[in-house]
């Protein structure tokens, strides 16, 4: 159970409409909900280019990892969610760069292909999991 002392709040217009937490710390654990390629309105961003959906979606990632006094460095694990996985694959060099350009090692992986995601044209969702030293 999440406790109110361990939410830490990002997008507080975006959790209060959608009744969740961007980011909950439990110990040295950073549990993040799973981001879209979205605006601060939660507009799509990138509609049919995944490399676009990528580079927004890793942005929000290292502002919502700031907010809780974390890099891509700490990020030990992800989920990526996918309505296209032979796109993500071709794009996932964009991925690679973004943590090799933060000087972080690539984290466990999985990824899912699912039919859609909550926002429509969304190509990809990522959840992550980070570790604080």
């Amino acid at each position: 159970m999440a406790r109110l002392e361990n939410v830490i709040p990002v997008f507080p217009n975006l959790e209060e409409r959608f009744c969740l937490s961007y980011a909950v710390k439990a110990g040295k654990t950073i549990y993040l909900s799973g981001l879209l390629s979205a605006d601060d309105d939660f507009k799509l961003v990138g509609e049919n280019d995944m490399e676009a959906q990528i580079r927004c979606i890793y942005e929000r990632l290292q502002f919502v990892l700031a907010k809780c006094d974390a890099d891509l460095r700490h990020v030990v694990s992800e989920i990526n969610f996918t309505t296209n996985s032979p796109a993500l694959s071709d794009a996932s060099w964009v991925r690679e760069k973004i943590y090799k350009d933060a000087g972080a090692a690539m984290p466990a992986a999985t990824g899912v292909g699912v039919a859609s995601l909550y926002l429509p044209g969304a190509m990809l969702e990522t959840h992550a999991t980070a570790v604080l030293d």
